[in-house]
């Protein structure tokens, strides 16, 4: 049993030991411990004013580089998609600055953005399937080529688009065909797509901006998975197309595509949209395309290369976008074997 000496020799020790601390503290130790901190405090600011300059040289250096590639944008991309025409699609949340430098960046390369559309929420809804496959079954009839026997109703859609953009007049090649008119009118009026600036003539080719990057829990598979069908389908109307979005996440449209082997074989993407190197990389991106490249390029996963080689594109083919009609083609057909 422990007896109240034990209880006074600890108390005894406990006090001793404060007593020598505060001696300690409030002399030998005082000056020392005082110093160290200084020099401590001495050091990190130090380091932090270091880092901030590495900062501002760094700052510096990116503005000196935006400036560089801004000057030397219209060099590069000068006569790259001369005499080309080009329609704009716009997927829901897609960054109006970004579309605006693209623009810019299609005029410099000789383009003329002729038609600029927004795919609204309604494309991908899933409550609005059944919608959906009833449009894409009126449709049909206006679609040459028609889509394949076991098209889903995105790609069915998707090629609706694309052709409503791009597909020329037979006797006359400089404006849209009734049929481009009419599957244009159906997609705007069932609220699939909106307008953003009507169509002035026909496209040759279409660049579609991706939704800005999602954060990285956010759940956008569904999305992908429709939006994906409808890049398949731009791509394989007029001479070509290409997916451009900003620098990926693990789980947005253009990683989506990467990452999908057979979207992947059919569909450009360029990524870091939002920086002056990918708007700059577009123009070069869609000339390769309509060229016969597929590519991926930029900084982020699943780039093959940070720029396509150079593509010297010849003059456009306008009348290979207006294609006669089954009727028309019957008629032909008839007058050709009537000729001999």
């Amino acid at each position: 049993m422990i007896d109240f000496r034990y209880h006074i020799v600890s108390l005894i020790s406990v006090f001793l030991a404060l007593a020598v601390g505060i001696v300690l503290g409030a002399g030998p130790l005082r000056d020392y411990i005082a110093d160290e901190l200084t020099g401590q405090v001495d050091q990190l600011r130090a380091e932090k004013d270091a880092l901030r300059a590495d900062l501002d040289t760094a700052e510096l250096q990116l503005d000196h580089q935006s400036s560089y590639n801004t000057e030397v944008a219209p060099q590069l991309l000068d006569g790259t998609l001369a005499a080309r025409t080009v329609a704009i699609v716009e997927l829901p949340g897609a960054d109006q600055d970004v579309v605006t430098a693209l623009i810019n960046r299609l005029e410099q390369s000789g383009a003329a953005v002729t038609a600029r559309v927004a795919v609204t929420q309604t494309w991908s809804d899933p409550g609005q399937r059944p919608f959906r496959s009833g449009i894409a079954g009126n449709l049909l009839a206006y679609l040459n080529p028609a889509p394949a026997d076991d098209a889903g109703v995105e790609a069915t859609l998707g090629a609706a688009l694309g052709q409503a953009l791009t597909l020329r007049d037979v006797t006359d090649t400089g404006v849209r065909s009734a049929d481009a008119a009419a599957m244009y009118e159906l997609l705007l009026s069932s609220e699939l797509i909106s307008e953003v600036t009507a169509p002035t003539r026909p496209a040759y080719a279409t660049v579609v901006i991706a939704p800005r990057t999602p954060g990285e829990d956010a759940d956008v598979t569904d999305l992908n998975v429709s939006y994906i069908d409808l890049a398949e389908a731009l791509a394989g109307t007029g001479e070509g197309s290409v997916l451009v979005g900003t620098d990926t996440a693990a789980n947005d449209l253009v990683a989506a595509v990467r990452g999908d082997e057979t979207a992947a074989g059919v569909v450009s993407t360029v990524d870091g949209v939002n920086t002056v190197i990918g708007q700059v990389t577009t123009p070069l991106a869609l000339a390769a395309a309509i060229g016969g490249t597929v590519g991926h390029y930029g900084f982020a996963e699943g780039a093959s290369a940070v720029l396509p080689a150079p593509t010297a594109l010849p003059a456009p083919t306008p009348a290979a976008f207006a294609p006669l009609s089954e009727e028309e083609a019957a008629q032909a057909d008839a007058e050709a074997a009537a000729q001999g």
